[in-house]
């Protein structure tokens, strides 16, 4: 039985001063305890105890042990723990200033973790502007999330412009994700995943053992979009594959005053390899060129090379034997497109089992065919016929032979052929050389 009172205080008379004294009368209160009321109830120790009635106490839902406070849970495992289970959220916190609703901070730790059968850290912002979750961390991970079979992370936005998840770091990497077999970073949106980086940070940067870095999937746009104002728009580095496209239309598609680059590691490594038919719209410069197949004689032991036949016009060539008639004569005829591809045809003719000083053109092209005459009925004769492109994209791209540097000037396609660095090369690669002055496999492994 608990008894409660109140106290109150009682004025008492007051005593005489002390003889011979200057002091003043005292006035002494006398305490009167009164009952008031009677509380009757019992409790299981460590619960923390709430009004059950009038006159009544009992268990409250709030319970203590060793130094921790627990909410729906006798037994709590942290500092505060909350246990239950409702429709609504367990936590709730409600600030209508412009603080934080709730918030986690540790000094070693994770400030806030969610975890979840489903989603373990889901956060909704309403108003036009804002974070559904913003993660911030000096020098470590704003926001960290792991999963054994779901998603750490997801992000869904359901606005026009708005973004699933968004990254920003200032020096480190403003999206991570890691994943030792599955996918490390998974976007399906509009903007499916979009970091960016500032000063030498990464945007987006994915890391998987055995899976995907970073998996981009869109139904009708891009699956992954890299731009950069003046670094690298998408950069892919791996033992393997750097960078894997594959579609059903374009696999990679790159865009720019060089749409893309490539450079080897080393000296003996392939800047690009394409293992299908490769088609180009436009101009074809290269400082040679050449096939190369297995070996006829030899194919599971060597390659066979053959150069280019090269030359400064746009010129095409057609050969073949015609067999002269009883006069000593043979029209050689061409296909139908011809003089509408070739213009300025240069002739050669060569007698074939015996000599014919007498051979030459009796017509030139006419109609898309040539008259051969001169030689001996029966003949055999071996003809070709050479002409320069006059089709609407050859005049509108003529090849310049001779063309100034310009602003590459001092700088070469092949600087060790003229005992120049490697500086000295045109384009990224010259500049890579140029700025960082280290070889370019330091380069390529410091990325």
């Amino acid at each position: 039985m608990i008894v409660l009172a109140f106290i109150s205080a009682l004025p008492l008379a007051a005593q005489a001063p002390a003889e011979n004294t200057n002091a003043q009368a005292a006035t002494v209160e006398a305490v009167q305890i009164e009952a008031v009321g009677t509380i009757t109830g019992q409790g299981t120790t460590g619960r923390i105890a709430k009004f059950t009635g009038t006159n009544s106490i009992g268990n409250s839902i709030i319970a203590e042990s060793s130094s921790k406070i627990g909410i729906g849970i006798a037994t709590p495992s942290s500092k505060l723990t909350v246990q239950g289970s409702a429709t609504n959220p367990m936590i709730l916190g409600n600030n209508t200033g412009s603080g934080a609703g709730v918030q986690g901070m540790s000094t070693g730790g994770f400030g806030v973790i969610g975890k979840s059968s489903r989603t373990g850290v889901q956060g909704i912002c309403t108003g036009s502007v804002g974070n559904g979750v913003w993660g911030s961390a000096p020098s470590d991970t704003g926001v960290f999330g792991s999963t054994s079979t779901g998603r750490g992370v997801y992000g869904n936005a359901t606005g026009s412009g708005g973004v699933g998840v968004f990254g920003q770091s200032s020096a480190g990497n403003g999206v991570e994700g890691s994943s030792p077999g599955g996918t490390a970073v998974y976007g399906n949106g509009i903007l499916g995943v979009f970091g960016q980086g500032n000063s030498g940070g990464s945007g987006v940067y994915g890391n998987s053992s055995t899976g995907v870095g970073v998996w981009g999937d869109s139904g009708s746009s891009d699956g992954v979009f890299g731009r950069s104002t003046n670094g690298t728009g998408v950069h892919g580095m791996a033992n393997g594959v750097g960078v894997f496209g594959e579609a059903g239309s374009y696999g990679v598609i790159a865009r720019g005053s060089v749409g893309i680059y490539a450079a080897p590691t080393t000296g003996n490594t392939i800047a690009g390899l394409f293992g299908g038919n490769v088609q180009i719209n436009g101009n074809l410069t290269k400082s040679s060129g050449s096939f190369k197949i297995d070996h006829p004689l030899d194919p599971a032991n060597k390659y066979l090379y053959h150069s280019f036949v090269e030359s400064p016009d746009m010129k095409n060539i057609y050969d073949g034997t015609v067999t002269l008639d009883e006069k000593g004569e043979a029209v050689v005829p061409m296909p139908d497109y011809f003089s509408a591809l070739n213009q300025n045809f240069r002739y050669q003719l060569t007698a074939i089992g015996a000599p014919a000083p007498n051979l030459y053109v009796a017509q030139k092209m006419t109609d898309n065919h040539f008259k051969v005459a001169g030689g001996k009925p029966g003949m055999e004769v071996s003809w070709q016929v050479t002409g320069i492109r006059h089709d609407a994209y050859a005049r509108d791209h003529r090849i310049a032979v001779e063309e100034d540097k310009g602003k590459e000037r001092g700088l070469y396609l092949y600087p060790a052929g003229f005992n120049e660095s490697k500086g000295k090369a045109v384009g990224p690669t010259g500049k890579l050389f140029a700025d960082q002055s280290p070889n370019l496999e330091n380069v390529a492994s410091s990325q």
